[in-house]
């Protein structure tokens, strides 16, 4: 129970300044003076980038202690909110979005799967996340200086220290089950949608604190349901019609640009976005037999993924909008792609 607390501890400090470049560094982008097919590059890097510093962090920490990487990581993402304010390098941006995000997601999903074994447990470290990302997004309305950002970055490194180190002799890769696979990928379309929402709102509004009080409300919408999504409702046999849902709400989104519907909108697409990341996580964390190979393994498969699906993208050259439109068809298809079954796929085996 401490390590669980410790753990929650360091994932509400780090999601601050973390969620301010995972949520709006595609709006700060694109106010630099890149255009969104410049920006679609840098992220396709990024993913295309990260099996490989996934790898090194993991093995790495393995041998070193993963608190460690952790560490690190909040130091490289100090320095990448410093650069997104002060360079348009496209190819410097998208090595340090890269180092920033998977010297932490990795690592953070080992601390998952060691700590969080059941449903309530996954909801509870989500809700702290949430409240995070609610205040962040308060940071962003009032437009805090680089300085503050930077600092509160360096901040996460402090309960870092308290998490234990976690470290293994040997990583054993495993087989991933195709029901799986098939998750894995879907999935992507979700989190590529979102990545681009916050760039899509801003077009809208022509202002970032009006993006900052959507994903307010969204996020408080996600906190106020997440007790009955993660306790009350049968998510494996819900969930199908829960994302039906999100998909519809997504398509009257994208054909409304008034903005104060659009915010009641966010009420309800935060529960669908909330039940789907629950859904995920579950996926990812609900079952006592998978490893570090596997998470080697699942963020290649989620990373040239992503990288596949903004390449394709890129070559096309198309609007934002349609681009949303091609995303809800994946997101369509992941409908059907979740299956309790598939939980039992790799085994924990250190040597």
């Amino acid at each position: 129970m401490k390590s669980i607390k410790k753990y929650n501890a360091y994932i509400f400090i780090s999601t601050f300044t973390r969620n301010i470049i995972d949520i709006y560094s595609v709006v700060y982008l694109y106010q630099k003076g890149l255009n969104i097919k410049e920006i679609i590059f840098i992220y396709a890097m990024c993913y295309f980038l990260g099996p490989i510093i996934s790898y090194l962090s993991i093995t790495i920490g393995n041998k070193i202690g993963y608190k460690y990487i952790l560490i690190a990581s909040s130091i490289i993402t100090s320095i990448t909110v410093y650069i997104i304010n002060n360079t348009i390098n496209i190819y410097l941006i998208s090595l340090f979005l890269s180092l920033s995000m998977f010297t932490y997601h990795p690592i953070k999903h080992i601390y998952g799967i060691k700590l969080l074994r059941h449903k309530k447990e996954i909801g509870n470290t989500l809700i702290f996340t949430y409240i995070a990302t609610l205040l962040s997004s308060y940071i962003v309305i009032n437009n805090i200086k680089i300085t503050y950002l930077i600092l509160l970055s360096f901040m996460s490194i402090i309960p870092a220290f308290l998490i234990d180190s976690n470290k293994h002799q040997k990583i054993v890769y495993s087989k991933i089950n195709k029901n799986k696979l098939d998750y894995f990928i879907f999935d992507q379309f979700r989190i590529i949608f979102t990545l681009l929402e916050s760039l899509y709102l801003y077009l809208i509004a022509n202002n970032i604190s009006y993006v900052g009080i959507f994903n307010i409300i969204l996020t408080l919408s996600s906190v106020l349901s997440m007790y009955i999504l993660a306790n009350k409702i049968e998510l494996s046999k819900k969930y199908k019609y829960i994302n039906i849902i999100y998909i519809i709400i997504l398509i009257i989104k994208l054909n409304i640009n008034i903005k104060s519907i659009l915010l009641i909108i966010a009420i309800a697409e935060g529960i669908c976005i909330k039940a789907n990341e629950l859904v995920s996580n579950m996926n990812l964390y609900d079952n006592k037999i998978v490893n570090e190979g596997y998470i080697i393994t699942s963020e290649l498969i989620i990373c040239l993924t992503k990288s596949l699906i903004l390449s394709i993208i890129y070559f096309i050259t198309i609007d934002l909008k349609i681009i949303m439109y091609l995303l809800i068809i994946g997101i369509f298809i992941l409908s059907f792609k979740y299956k309790k079954d598939t939980l039992t796929w790799v085994s924990f085996q250190y040597s």
